[in-house]
């Protein structure tokens, strides 16, 4: 399937742009038709339409106000942030942020472009890994860019809604976090109308500095996604995901983490949720490219009525990265007898002195677990519920937001009972 925007289209949409970030959109565009679809096992991905796509550079002003409708989508209203339609549109921060940068890529290229210049797709991801990062870069209309600077710890949470509704999402977060800083960071990814979303988060975490990023995915059953989010984590730094993917429509999402210093630790968890006719296709990688370092993968998933889910996790440990540890545990539940899953875990070892393993498990409600609660006066949908919630609750613990999570277990009630 080909693109349905010429080259020559770039130039009318971003014909704001500088001519040297042009260039940079056309050198992408020549290199999506050399490129392939980001690799899922068991998954021909060339039957999405992920190469038509409708893009509008949108300009605005920015808004005091939330306007009602919008209101419905957000459920927190302290320390939060809201980019829509690639506008930062809203903000209300606390006094613990006035030592961060928290802008939208439209005022960032104005007043912090060295920054942009020296991270954005140029460490964590590159434009010319697969077809959809080309397209990312091409057509980027969206981007918020935050800086913590050294040794500043953020006590507040700060919560981002990202929103799509008058064109495609191409939307790109840059999140840097210098030496022994700290912070913590939860987003929440929604559609207004119809789309498709091409989403791509960096995450910088420098020396001894550490950070927290949860998200809930809520794109909507007509939005075909690709989400992909990078952590590069320098020595003893420390980058902890709860992802919680939850979105209605086919998605295609890639959780990478480089370990690129000594002592450096991720810890990727992740709950997914798969329904009616849906796919959704996970790939979690932990890759190992210093000494001493941690990785860990918790993978939770829920595939019911005759959706298809598929969890790839993968821990990759180089040649000379001594001492490192990879370990990974991948769980499916399945609710219907049509529901599908498929949990593929993978070592990739070059060392000898280092700590791996994996489990993964696929499977139905536990019966005996159904039986003591049932017996305690509980209904078989009551029980089953529970035990599910039980079964999420490590992943919906790490969301550093009470409104959040609470969103989090309202949103997977309403899926299992439909």
């Amino acid at each position: 399937m080909s693109l349905n925007i010429s080259k020559n289209d770039i130039k009318t949409i971003f014909s704001k742009d500088p001519e040297i970030e042009l260039k940079r959109r056309e050198e992408s565009y020549d290199l999506i038709e050399t490129l392939e679809l980001p690799k899922v096992s068991k998954i021909n991905l060339n039957k999405f339409n992920f190469e038509a796509f409708n893009v509008k550079y949108e300009t605005g002003q920015l808004y005091d106000q939330l306007s009602d409708e919008l209101k419905t989508y957000i459920t927190d209203e302290e320390n939060i942030v809201v980019i829509k339609d690639g506008n930062l549109i809203y903000r209300n921060l606390s006094s613990n942020f006035n030592s961060t940068y928290i802008e939208d890529f439209k005022h960032a290229k104005e007043n912090n472009r060295e920054l942009l210049e020296q991270y954005y797709m140029t460490k964590a991801i590159k434009p010319n890994e697969n077809k959809l990062t080309a397209i990312h870069h091409a057509f980027l209309t969206s981007g918020l860019l935050i800086h913590v600077p050294k040794n500043v710890v953020v006590k507040d949470t700060l919560k981002v809604y990202i929103i799509g509704e008058r064109s495609d999402l191409f939307h790109h977060t840059l999140l840097i976090a210098d030496e022994s800083s700290e912070f913590s960071y939860v987003e929440k990814l929604v559609n207004i109308n119809d789309i498709k979303a091409n989403v791509i988060s960096e995450t910088i975490v420098n020396e001894n500095a550490k950070v927290n990023y949860a998200a809930i995915d809520r794109f909507s059953e007509d939005c075909l996604a690709y989400i992909n989010r990078r952590g590069h984590v320098l020595a003893n730094g420390r980058l902890v995901y709860a992802l919680g993917q939850l979105n209605d429509g086919n998605t295609v999402s890639e959780n990478l983490v480089n370990l690129v210093g000594n002592g450096a630790y991720c810890e990727s968890r992740n709950v997914i949720l798969a329904e009616k006719e849906q796919l959704q296709a996970v790939t979690t990688k932990i890759a190992h490219h210093a000494p001493h370092s941690e990785g860990y993968i918790i993978n939770h998933g829920i595939s019911k009525d005759h959706a298809k889910l598929v969890i790839d996790g993968i821990g990759k440990i180089h040649k000379g990265m001594n001492q490192s540890n990879a370990q990974q545990d991948t769980k499916v539940i399945i609710l219907s007898e049509t529901a599908r899953a498929d949990a593929n875990p993978l070592l990739l070892i070059d060392e000898y002195d280092v700590l791996a393993g994996h489990a993964a498990g696929i499977g139905r409600v536990d019966e005996e677990q159904l039986y003591y609660l049932m017996s305690r006066g509980l209904s078989r949908l009551e029980a089953e519920r529970l035990i599910i919630l039980g079964f999420l609750y490590p992943i919906v613990d790490q969301i550093d937001s009470e409104q959040l999570q609470n969103e989090f277990i309202k949103t997977i009630e309403q899926k299992l009972a439909m």
